[in-house]
């Protein structure tokens, strides 16, 4: 990539529709590289997202997951976390999320397991500025 400037990565949420980034985020890297596509977070300088497209961020930056890893990762944790709810409200009239946040929970506890790291890594970074 031609010049000097940082090269940032921004992901949308969207809920399943994540999944579309990262096919066309593989097809981009593979553009950049197509005997060894690079990982995402050796090519960017930075990695962001909303909503789902967080999620993606932190396993393709903070996990430093291949695009493949996280296709995985995602394809997993969105069967689980972003099933159909057959209705948007309860019994008593409250209403509920898209998406099940205890699943998501678990899901995302599993893709740090499966990466042999502690379901709390991510809380217990080091090197980041924000002392607890």
């Amino acid at each position: 990539m031609p010049g000097n400037g940082l090269r940032m990565l921004a992901l949308d949420g969207g809920g399943v529709r994540g999944l579309s980034s990262l096919m066309i985020l593989r097809r981009l890297m593979a553009t950049v590289d197509p005997d060894a596509p690079p990982k995402p977070c050796d090519y960017f300088d930075m990695i962001g997202g909303t909503s789902t497209g967080g999620l993606i961020a932190i396993m393709l930056g903070c996990l430093r997951m291949t695009v493949d890893e996280c296709i995985d990762a995602y394809t997993a944790l969105s069967d689980r976390v972003f099933e159909k709810k057959s209705h948007r409200v309860d019994i008593k009239g409250k209403l509920q999320g898209r998406f099940d946040s205890a699943e998501l929970e678990h899901a995302v506890r599993n893709i740090l397991i499966n990466r042999g790291l502690r379901e709390d890594v991510l809380l217990k970074d080091p090197d980041s500025p924000y002392k607890v």
